[in-house]
């Protein structure tokens, strides 16, 4: 959640330097879906159960999986991946 939050708050300040509206927008919004799901926002995370922190958690990290721009990841071999050390 704080990886989350760390680049949300990156992005915050990307988008103010290319003044791009759209993009700080939505990078405002992750922010505070992370300060949400952190307890920062909200309930207080001392005032929940463990299951409602669990629910704010599990809701807050997948809304922000789901606002991340989705990158191509590149495709492994198996004679890229290093063979496991024998014993």
């Amino acid at each position: 959640m704080l990886h989350h939050l760390g680049t949300a708050r990156s992005a915050v300040r990307g988008a103010k330097r290319a003044n791009d509206d759209a993009a700080l927008t939505a990078a405002r919004a992750r922010v505070g879906a992370a300060k949400h799901g952190l307890g920062e926002r909200g309930t207080p995370w001392w005032e929940q159960n463990s299951g409602a922190r669990r629910e704010r958690w599990t809701t807050a990290l997948y809304e922000l999986e789901q606002a991340l721009p989705q990158e191509p990841r590149p495709d492994r071999s198996a004679a890229d991946v290093a063979p496991e050390r024998q014993r």
